[in-house]
């Protein structure tokens, strides 16, 4: 009975043993990128690293919530990729959500600061949208001017734009202009001012880890997988170590076993 149970022990090793070590390996590289991140997010994301030939997968956190998970030592080249190309994108609030209900009466002055920030916040986000641009800014400055001075200071607003390396915008700036001029009352051409600014490239190398990349052992492994390697050999190490004294125990030896289990293949 002994006998049978030690070679059915041996049977599941040889069968489960390479399955249980890739999954060890496998799950000891996977670090997380991001987190609370929606669904379209988290897609967005693994659909810009796999363009890159970097693997990337993503797994739901906790009820809507999820997170991108990236090999431990193509971190650094991952978070280079995204940045870039401006990932995840800004969450920008509309003009419901800067003017939604509330119980307290706000004063003038909050409600005109308010008013900046979400009127800042739509154009952002419109201009978002334009095919080639990463990010984008507007800040808006609309002066509280005293309605019985003879002076009115001008309203003016600064836009800042980062665009891929292959889009060409500059055609577009006076689109760009004439947009915030017209959605700013008080605002004209001259008031709007347009930097454009042209994303880095990150350079992708698949078989050079990023600077910055975790510490890597055994030729390239990552830390952390490496040292499940190292617990992997020890293990086996002393598998064969303690198999010799359970061979005698059930009166055979090395060789004897050996001789058996070719034969049984």
């Amino acid at each position: 009975m002994t006998r049978a149970l030690f070679a059915f022990r041996l049977a599941s090793w040889r069968r489960f043993g390479p399955a249980l070590v890739l999954a060890l390996l496998l799950s000891g590289c996977k670090v997380g990128l991001y987190s609370s991140l929606n669904e379209q997010e988290a897609n967005e994301i693994v659909a810009a690293l796999s363009v890159e030939g970097i693997a990337a997968s993503k797994e739901r956190v906790e009820g809507n919530s999820w997170q991108v998970l990236v090999d431990e030592s193509r971190l650094a080249t991952a978070l280079d990729v995204l940045r870039a190309q401006g990932l995840p994108h800004d969450r920008y609030v509309s003009m419901g959500d800067v003017f939604q209900k509330q119980g307290l009466v706000s004063t003038p002055s909050e409600e005109r600061m308010r008013y900046i920030y979400a009127v800042s916040q739509e154009l952002s986000q419109t201009l978002r949208t334009v095919d080639g641009v990463v990010s984008a800014r507007v800040h808006v400055v609309i002066p509280a001017n005293d309605p019985l001075s003879d002076k009115i200071r001008p309203s003016s607003a600064a836009v800042f734009i980062k665009h891929r390396p292959d889009v060409d915008l500059r055609l577009l700036a006076p689109a760009v202009k004439d947009m915030v001029a017209h959605s700013i009352e008080g605002l004209t051409h001259d008031q709007v001012s347009l930097s454009l600014f042209e994303a880095r490239k990150p350079v992708v190398d698949g078989n050079t880890p990023a600077a910055g990349a975790a510490p890597q052992l055994f030729g390239g492994l990552p830390t952390q997988t490496g040292v499940i390697v190292l617990v992997v050999l020890l293990l086996g190490a002393a598998a064969l170590a303690v198999l010799p004294g359970l061979l005698r125990r059930q009166g055979l030896d090395w060789r004897t076993w050996m001789r058996r289990q070719v034969m049984r293949r």
